[in-house]
């Protein structure tokens, strides 16, 4: 009965944020004062430019004065960006072969350090994490050819991951309407937080149900179509793992996205970015997949289905990542993940939370590490497996060069339950830090 309550709440929860961020976006309602998610770097908290407009009743509403970068930030921007430009190979707009060749890498290292309790019978087990990682080691290149054309080439180079070797390697050629197609081997559309770049990710990890239920990158081919605020999905992809290029040898899965986009400003000027998403993965192959989920400790409970909704707002300095997911599968899970943010300096120090919270009806259908090995993908430490599982998560990112050179520090403590089985409950208190370095 869990999973038909929940399911329940999920669809009154989404229809009353559909129903406001509608309001939002047609200007009819302000966006609340915790709302937002982090934007790009390029477009990120500082959009300037605002005037003073009067409300209808005559009231003079108070101006909005757009937040300044730190000194910091200024003087860090002036010294990399001419360090960082020279990853630039070409950039020439009138070569009508090559426009423009860069180099891509990614390079994270992090840690973890605590208790992991487990009771089960009333006795206590406890596992330590000690653990500093070389997360993800990645390096490319991204060339804009024939001024249609991006070629996006990645390698995986180190890390306790299954990939080690061609991470993406993908073409995307548009159209004059806005519109194009995606072909080669890259990320399917899931969850929120899959969607989102390694390099731009506000937590050290993303949450257990993502890591879960996340497929791997895979031979594909997308057709997006831009109309308006509105962006259309629409994809096919293998359900062949292969650390190169995997084979088409199976059905695959269909994946389709839809998205509505809008940014706009309040009555004083706030800037606000507003964002809702709607993600569906049909699986063809019900019953075998390599790709579905990415990593090799469920292989015997391949998802059918993966729908995930959710919205993401940007206000000043006020970010929120919301999003709901569930799986279909021979081991349904469900769950939930609500990531706000804040700057506290602009530019420098952003405040970063996160709940996340995931279920199941069937026994030990969820699965997790703790610390730097908490995806099970990463195969780097312990397993635990349970039926319910929560996580608070409070932490800083001290951005030292934008998004490109960004410092965590965080504490997550973490419950997992086992009641459809053992009946073992985990509890964590974690310290987690990490370094990263994108260009």
């Amino acid at each position: 009965m869990k999973k038909y309550y929940f399911l329940s709440l999920v669809g009154l929860l989404a229809s009353v944020q559909a129903n406001e961020a509608l309001d939002v976006l047609e200007g009819k309602k302000d966006a609340t004062p915790g709302a937002a998610v982090t934007l790009p770097a390029e477009d990120a908290a500082l959009i300037q430019g605002a005037t003073t407009p009067a409300a209808t009743d005559g009231k003079v509403i108070k101006p909005y004065v757009a937040p300044v970068p730190s000194e910091y930030s200024r003087q860090s921007k002036q010294f990399f960006d001419p360090i960082w430009a020279r990853t630039t190979i070409i950039k020439n707009e009138q070569n009508k072969y090559v426009q423009e060749l860069s180099l891509i890498g990614l390079f994270e290292a992090s840690a973890a350090w605590g208790d992991v309790e487990t009771t089960l019978n009333g006795s206590t087990s406890t596992y330590r994490p000690n653990d500093v990682e070389l997360r993800r080691a990645q390096l490319g290149a991204r060339m804009k050819a024939f001024y249609r054309t991006e070629i996006t080439g990645v390698a995986e180079m180190a890390g306790p991951s299954r990939m080690n070797g061609i991470k993406t390697l993908k073409a995307r050629t548009g159209f004059d309407d806005g519109s194009g197609f995606t072909i080669g081997k890259f990320r399917p559309l899931s969850t929120l937080e899959n969607g989102i770049d390694d390099s731009q990710l506000l937590t050290t990890e993303r949450a257990l149900l993502s890591n879960l239920i996340a497929p791997a990158d895979s031979l594909g081919i997308m057709f997006d179509v831009k109309k308006g605020d509105w962006l259309f999905n629409f994809g096919w992809f293998s359900n062949d793992f292969n650390e190169m290029i995997p084979g088409v040898d199976n059905e695959g899965f269909i994946n389709v996205g839809v998205a509505y986009e809008k940014t706009s400003k309040t009555d004083s000027g706030v800037p606000l970015h507003t964002r809702w998403y709607l993600n569906y993965i049909h699986n063809m192959d019900r019953n075998f997949s390599e790709v579905i989920p990415r990593h090799e400790l469920t292989m015997n409970n391949t998802y059918g289905e993966i729908v995930s909704t959710g919205f993401t707002i940007q206000q000043d300095r006020l970010g929120f990542q919301g999003e709901f997911t569930i799986a279909q599968g021979d081991k349904s899970v469900w769950g939930m993940t609500l990531t706000p943010s804040y700057w506290i300096m602009p530019n420098t120090i952003q405040l970063v939370g996160r709940y996340h919270f995931a279920d199941s009806d069937e026994k030990d259908a969820l699965l997790t590490g703790y610390g730097p090995g908490a995806d099970p993908f990463f195969e780097s430490g312990p397993i635990y497996s349970g039926d319910e599982f929560h996580s608070f998560y409070l932490g800083a990112n001290v951005h030292l060069y934008e998004n490109r050179m960004v410092i965590y520090n965080g504490l997550e403590y973490t419950l997992f339950k086992d009641e459809l089985d053992s009946g073992a409950e985990t509890k964590s208190l974690l310290w987690q830090s990490g370094a990263r370095l994108s260009f």
